[in-house]
């Protein structure tokens, strides 16, 4: 039934699953501005962040369960047929049960059904709540058998899937969101149907397999992180449901159009990130304790710190170009919301370095409280500021409780494993930054695309430069860097002499 596990090979191939998705992210997300209106994009974010919250609630945690009783499964044929029933049968239920308490709401709500396009997308958020729910019960399923490799192909494939049907939807002329969910629904439809074949071909469910009492200790154990995974849901989309509710559908379509670009440039720094940190900090905690996992988180939140003012640089300074090539004109306008949202997201990230205390101590119910307490601080800040400042207000509102959030992780974390961040390399950081923005502002072309790599290039250029310069950290970096060349690579900066390379003198 399960594969031996390979830690490497798996982490490998979640990476190149991740990084597939990321790429292509920056692929659909163009096709999608430009094939829908900005109110028409609007619709389409809100339906599927909604969908989102319900399928949070309809798996009640039982995916985390699916991890943590997978080996007490494997004892023999019956045991396989029980787990896999229960926590696929489970799931089922309880999302057509908070589906059918979403359709309640949904039709006795007047302001919804006055916004049709909206209410008609909203109609068949069910069906991906029920799709998605299934889907990813049946990707831990996959994680737990030790078949990442499966598990990324299910991954993309359910992605590229998606891509076809809206290329599709492109040539037909379609411009509206409610094709565009019907497109998504159908090809995450059939990656589903693809996958129930499998488990039911293997003969792991049966209805009458259900066992009761592993649901219950399946909730007991799961039901306490809900309510850090939907704290951290609303922290994330609130602010979208308070715009639709002031500023319309063109204002959420402009907004969403930027905190999905921000999105993106997130996802590349953390998804690495949180594959490659996890496993080291662990085995340093178990083998070295806690002066050699702070030293090498501090390390690492370090020069964190210099990628994340890179970012923030670079997205400063290319944001109009770079939101008009990825969404298309129509979404011109919403580019100071970028110079927000980078930077609130980024700040955001540093919580993968200040929640290791707490997750080593398994404090996760602290860790949930001060995710809901950012996440009250999100909607209260919303609701004040949206109506006196508009999009830059809800913008801000995500600022403040991301900072709210991550001050005070720093705060408890102090205690239990306190980090540090190298102050020389952080201020030859910001000064790089502030050296290297001024030049490319002069670089303009008519074509697009060479002003945006033009100015990436020359920030690039000159941030590499004048970190150079200032940081002794980033120089012994650089030639640790050339020193790891494979052999026969050329580095400027030690040429090999015949007597150490052994070569020449035999001729």
């Amino acid at each position: 039934m399960s594969r031996k596990p390979d830690f490497i090979r798996d982490i490998g191939n979640y990476l190149v699953g991740r990084g597939s998705l990321i790429l292509l992210g920056f692929v659909t997300f163009p096709l999608l501005t430009r094939v829908l209106p900005v109110e028409q994009y609007g619709i389409l974010s809100l339906t599927f962040r909604l969908v989102l919250l319900l399928v949070v609630l309809s798996k009640c945690g039982l995916q985390y369960s699916a991890a943590r009783f997978y080996d007490a499964s494997k004892s023999d044929v019956a045991g396989q047929r029980r787990f896999y029933s229960t926590l696929l049968i489970g799931p089922a239920i309880t999302s057509l049960l908070f589906s059918a308490i979403y359709m309640a709401v949904l039709f006795s709500s007047s302001a919804l059904r006055t916004d049709t396009q909206l209410f008609h997308c909203l109609l068949l958020a069910p069906v991906a709540v029920v799709l998605r729910t299934l889907q990813s019960m049946l990707l831990s399923f996959l994680r737990n058998e030790g078949r990442s490799r499966l598990h990324t192909i299910v991954e993309v494939m359910t992605k590229v899937t998606t891509m076809v049907g809206l290329i599709g939807l492109a040539v037909a002329g379609q411009h509206r969101a409610f094709p565009v969910v019907l497109a998504t629904m159908t090809a995450e439809a059939i990656v589903v149907a693809v996958q129930m074949g499998d488990v039911l071909r293997r003969g792991l469910i049966h209805p009458t397999a259900i066992d009761w009492d592993l649901i219950r200790t399946s909730l007991k154990f799961g039901m306490p992180l809900i309510a850090y995974e939907l704290s951290s849901l609303v922290l994330d989309s609130a602010d979208r449901i308070i715009v639709q509710r002031y500023m319309g559908d063109h204002s959420l379509g402009l907004y969403s159009a930027a905190y999905s670009i921000s999105g993106y440039l997130q996802d590349v720094v953390m998804t690495p990130l949180n594959l490659a940190l996890f496993p080291i900090y662990m085995r340093l905690w178990n083998e070295e304790g806690k002066e050699a996992t702070s030293r090498f988180l501090s390390m690492s939140l370090s020069w964190f710190v210099v990628v994340a003012l890179f970012i923030t640089g670079l997205s400063t300074l290319c944001a109009g170009d770079a939101l008009v090539f990825l969404a298309s004109t129509r979404f011109a306008g919403a580019e100071g919301l970028l110079k927000v949202l980078v930077p609130a997201l980024m700040v955001y990230a540093l919580h993968i370095f200040f929640n290791v205390g707490l997750v080593l101590q398994k404090r996760t119910t602290l860790l949930a409280i001060i995710v809901v307490v950012a996440a009250a601080v999100n909607i209260a800040a919303n609701f004040a500021w949206i109506p006196r400042y508009g999009l830059m207000g809800a913008a801000a509102a995500t600022f403040l409780s991301y900072a709210v959030m991550v001050g005070t992780l720093i705060v408890v974390n102090r205690n239990i494993l306190p980090l540090h961040v190298n102050p020389a390399l952080a201020i030859s950081a910001v000064v790089a930054l502030l050296c290297a923005y001024p030049l490319p502002t002069f670089i303009h072309s008519q074509l697009l695309i060479v002003q945006l790599l033009g100015r990436a290039a020359a920030f690039g250029t000159m941030f590499a430069i004048c970190i150079f310069i200032m940081s002794s950290d980033f120089r012994k970096a650089v030639k640790k860097a050339f020193a790891k060349l494979p052999i026969g690579t050329i580095s400027p900066l030690r040429v090999p002499s015949t007597a150490a390379t052994g070569e020449g003198g035999a001729e």
